[in-house]
């Protein structure tokens, strides 16, 4: 009975060991599992986060985009309302011009016209000696 006795507490210290090496690992791989679950509960918040974030930037990206086109088309409109203005003020100018230059026209040829009447004249009177 020796030999069992001997063996009696090193199989029982074997079967302890085992035990504990069984229950060591059971409480690794479920703090691990807790890990990985924490760990991934930090990534989804990361990632959520991180994408109303990005939302938000492109909300307030497409406002400004919006604000800058309006912006714009203020800016076109005025300008073309003074282009148009602008244009409306030269077409005057130039209708003003014309008439100017018909009227000194008219005055240049009732000029010419008198002009060449009296040359015709002196011309046809006889000389005077």
């Amino acid at each position: 009975m020796e030999p069992e006795t001997s063996t009696g507490p090193a199989a029982r210290m074997l079967e302890l060991a085992g035990n504990t090496a069984d229950r060591l690992v059971t409480d690794a791989r479920t703090e691990a599992e807790s890990l990985v679950t924490v760990a991934q509960a930090r990534a989804d918040a990361i990632l959520e986060a991180a994408r109303n974030e990005a939302n938000e930037v492109a909300a307030e990206l497409a406002h400004t985009k919006e604000a800058q086109a309006a912006e714009l088309d203020r800016e076109r409109a005025t300008t073309l309302a003074e282009l148009r203005d602008a244009k409306a003020a030269l077409e005057t100018q130039i209708a003003t011009l014309r008439q100017m230059e018909n009227r000194h026209r008219s005055h240049l040829r009732q000029q010419l016209t008198e002009q060449l009447s009296m040359l015709e004249a002196t011309l046809l009177e006889p000389p005077t000696e």
